[in-house]
């Protein structure tokens, strides 16, 4: 038995061989080999690197060594043009050896980025398995490698067809093996919610549209992230980066960045600034962004901190937010003490939307009346999604329903015409027949308070119905002193008001409405430019406001001092633009109804619709830009404590809001 089995071993043994295997033949990489990096719109100008690293050599970029630039040591800082990057390409076959048999063009992609430079920068030829091209690519964040690649180039679409100067396109070859090569990773700063929304090209959208973004690391992944400002006297510059979530709703959530930098106004291109800030910078820092997540973000509270957040960025109604996310928890404050709930969200305290961020000049004009309308207002930009507060607004008066087909859609109107014919009209050339123009006159007279709705407050019906949204009317121009708006200091004409009838420096349009506030008792008569003012003419008592709307070919008013007056009035008029911002409080304060009748048979609900028109209320709540609504801007409180009310002569706040502090 022995002796068998050991010639069955014997036998297994002669049969078993090794064959060496075969070596692949053929293209099978490239090597790629960075050899500069500098910005597309300045040949020759290296890229920056983030502060921290200049810092170690003098804060000067030129001594800062070659080798470390775009390193994880020295990465560059997020650039905001072009960049080109040069590279050294060699063709690799299978035993990885240089393959100098291969002829041909390669293309390039970059990841993460875009390529942004003509067809002639996005491949380059190889000669006997060599070549050098460069890449213009944008948009880069973060570890970034460029790719070559035996495939054809990336082409650009528009119109349902190819665009670009094809005549740039290399000759395509019979047959592409797509190998693919990559160069190192270069190293570039992390990406910010800053970054997401900041701006570019004079575009109000986001320019990392469609792409996945991750903000933030987790802290297994390394050192938190630090703000790296573009100014180093930046308070927060350094700092470690802080993601605060500001509010929940059935869809998602929003997060700020407790520390983000500071946006100079002047650094945006193509801001439409009619005011400058006092301190030169935006209100806001383009630090926030709403996370749409398909439901409620089950254990997520307003007030939580996160080191992550990621998803892809889009654009909904001119709204940044991102999609699909995922986000990694880093403190749930309601595992602690009620009293610390509020410990984050009380150091972002929220910015109030006023006359100047609206975007108002030293004169009234026609647009002022909607809050935030120019496309380049980028104050109002950079608080999107942000917490924001209103100040002492009034509801509508009138709720009418301008949906005459009863399709539930409105028509969209704009502002045509320059200077004196400027005027609300149909965004685009109007048809003699067009069918939308009563809804739209409707529309626009209500929204407006002009025409038929001329000296009220009206919100279209429809548009509440769909979407829970309807205009309240903004804090009137004038001294902080009275809780007036005097955000733009120079729109308030000064007169100082003695025994001669005067009157102020600007006239004003017909129709307008203006305060007056005087420190002495005067007279005041109201007409055309010649008009003056006798001891016949109106009262208006020391230290009181007193509102009146320019009638008929009414353009100023005449001032002077009463007999009673001890010494000339110090009097300041003040245009009231009767801005129009949107509010949504459906799903905050369900029970408050602003689409009330003061002669509800219901005693109840009478009383509650008298207090509530008789009110003016202060507002909490994230700021979201609605592109074809208006309003454009609109403000969404959280819950019922976000709101605070300031009652009428005689009355109290409706409820369930609490009188304001």
């Amino acid at each position: 038995m022995k002796r068998l089995f050991l010639l069955s071993t014997l036998a297994l043994a002669a049969g078993c061989y090794t064959k060496e295997s075969e070596a692949p033949t053929g293209l099978s990489s490239f090597r790629v080999e960075v050899t500069g990096i500098t910005t597309g719109d300045s040949p020759g100008t290296l890229l920056p690197v983030v502060n921290a690293c200049v810092a170690k050599y003098g804060n000067d970029q030129t001594r800062v060594p070659l080798e470390l630039r775009g390193t994880a040591e020295c990465p560059y800082t997020l650039p905001r043009t072009d960049v080109d990057i040069a590279l050294a390409i060699t063709a690799i076959d299978g035993t990885g050896g240089e393959m100098t048999s291969f002829n041909g063009p390669v293309s390039f992609r970059v990841i993460p980025g875009d390529l942004t430079g003509d067809y002639g920068t996005r491949w380059a030829q190889l000669t006997n398995g060599k070549g050098t091209g460069s890449v213009r690519v944008a948009h880069l964040y973060g570890e970034t490698h460029v790719w070559v690649q035996d495939q054809d180039l990336e082409l650009d679409y528009a119109d349902g067809g190819v665009v670009g100067d094809l005549a740039k396109l290399p000759v395509e070859p019979s047959q592409r093996t797509y190998a693919t090569g990559l160069s190192h990773g270069i190293r570039f700063e992390e990406p910010s919610l800053s970054t997401i929304n900041l701006p570019e090209g004079g575009s109000e959208t986001s320019v990392f549209i469609k792409q996945f973004m991750r903000v933030g690391r987790n802290p297994e992944a390394g050192e938190p992230l630090t703000q790296n400002c573009a100014d180093p006297a930046d308070p927060n510059n350094g700092k470690q980066m802080m993601l605060l979530v500001t509010g929940t709703d059935s869809s998602g959530f929003y997060v700020t960045d407790m520390t983000a930098c500071r946006v100079p106004e002047k650094s945006v291109a193509g801001a439409n600034v009619q005011t400058a800030e006092p301190d030169g910078f935006n209100p806001g820092r383009f630090n926030s962004i709403y996370i749409y997540n398909y439901s409620f973000p089950e254990g997520l509270d307003s007030g939580d901190l996160l080191w992550t957040l990621s998803g892809t960025v889009a654009e909904f109604t001119n709204t940044t937010q991102m999609s699909f996310p995922a986000w990694t928890l880093r403190e749930n404050v309601r595992l602690l003490p009620q009293e610390q709930w509020n410990k984050y969200l009380d150091q972002v305290p929220p910015v109030e939307v006023n006359g100047r961020l609206c975007g108002y000049s030293s004169s009234p004009y026609l647009d002022d009346i909607l809050c935030g309308y120019s496309y380049k207002n980028y104050k109002m930009e950079s608080l999107e999604s942000s917490l924001v507060k209103l100040r002492r607004v009034k509801f509508p008066k009138v709720f009418r329903n301008c949906d005459a087909n009863g399709n539930n859609d409105m028509p969209m109107f704009c502002p045509v015409g320059s200077s004196a014919s400027r005027s609300w009209q149909n965004c685009f050339e109007e048809p003699p027949d067009d069918p939308d123009l009563p809804e739209r006159k409707c529309v626009i007279d209500c929204t407006l308070g002009i025409g038929e709705y001329a000296g009220t407050i009206c919100a279209e019906k429809t548009t509440y119905t769909s979407f829970g949204q309807f205009v309240v009317e903004m804090n009137a121009t004038g001294p902080a002193s009275l809780g007036m708006d005097e955000s733009v200091p120079n729109r308030i004409m000064s007169v100082n008001v003695g025994t001669t009838s005067v009157k102020p420096s600007k006239t004003l349009p017909q129709g307008y409405r203006l305060n007056i506030i005087c420190d002495q008792p005067v007279r005041a008569r109201f007409g055309g430019d010649n008009v003056t003012a006798d001891p016949t003419a109106t009262l208006i008592p020391a230290n009181t406001r007193y509102e009146y709307t320019l009638q008929g070919s009414e353009v100023t008013v005449a001032l002077v001092r009463d007999a009673t007056a001890t010494a000339n009035a110090a009097c300041k008029v003040a245009p009231d633009t009767r801005s129009r911002i949107s509010l949504q409080i459906k799903d905050a304060v369900p029970d408050l109804n602003p689409d009330c009748s003061e002669t509800d048979p219901d005693a109840a609900k009478a009383l509650q619709c008298k207090q509530l028109r008789a009110a003016t209320f202060d507002v909490v709540g994230h700021l979201k830009h609605v592109g074809p609504a208006r309003p454009r801007w609109n403000v969404l409180p959280r819950d019922q404590d976000d709101l605070c009310c300031y009652p009428g002569p005689g009355m109290e706040c409706p409820k369930p809001i609490k009188p304001c502090p």
